[in-house]
């Protein structure tokens, strides 16, 4: 459980993602390969502090300096998503209870790696409710997997973006493509004019998404951190 305040410097979420290079830490990002993110355990007793990035005051953050501590801690058994690992620092992504997505570093030392064993039923959706996924089981053992997202455009305008389509549940990752009401590959999704493309990778309490920014209308996207509601 997140324990005392957070800072604005933790409130970095999916909606502005970027890749953890040279110290930044921003959750998840078109770049990142899925296959390489993995779900975490705190391993350690007490306090597991969350460490700054860099900064003009503390251009050396992350390190264990107490200086780059946050006041903002995880305790033993919380889990967390790391797509990123620097030095001897993760990029952890963390949902709290009040449903905030949170970025940002943690000693690798501090952590152990969890075998997961999928299960990808439920209502998923990201901390600002603007993408939803919903996966149900199939009578053929296949798996429907459905997604919904919206942009408010302003001005009463609204662009969304939705999917429909069918996985296999004993397998941790399902990537796909999407158009015209059509499942595809991810692969022939890319080999066109600009499809929607999507991979999903299934992490105990989460689904991690990264997509091509082709799945709605502009600003739509489903990319993120889910948490099963």
């Amino acid at each position: 459980m997140l324990r005392c305040c957070l800072t604005a410097a933790l409130l970095i979420v999916a909606a502005t993602p970027a890749l953890a290079l040279n110290g930044v830490c921003r959750g998840f990002n078109f770049q990142n390969d899925l296959r390489a993110v993995g779900l975490y355990e705190v391993a350690e007793t007490g306090r597991s502090y969350f460490i700054k990035g860099p900064t003009r005051e503390r251009e050396d953050c992350p390190s264990l300096s107490p200086a780059c501590r946050q006041r903002s801690f995880l305790v033993e058994g919380d889990k967390v998503v790391v797509n990123e690992i620097e030095g001897g620092f993760a990029c952890a992504n963390y949902v709290n209870r009040k449903g905030t997505d949170i970025a940002s570093w943690l000693p690798l030392s501090s952590l152990s790696r969890v075998q997961v064993q999928p299960r990808w039923e439920g209502r998923w959706t990201t901390y600002d409710g603007r993408a939803v996924i919903t996966v149900e089981s199939a009578p053929n053992g296949r798996m429907l997997v459905s997604g919904a997202a919206t942009y408010d455009a302003g001005g009463g305008a609204l662009n969304t973006g939705q999917f429909a389509v069918e996985g296999d549940p004993s397998k941790p990752e399902f990537s796909f493509g999407y158009y015209g009401g059509r499942q595809m590959s991810y692969e022939e999704a890319h080999a066109g004019p600009k499809r929607c493309a999507a991979r999903i990778v299934q992490l105990g309490p989460y689904l991690a998404v990264i997509d091509n920014d082709a799945c709605g209308g502009q600003n739509v996207r489903f990319m993120g951190l889910y948490a099963r509601q």
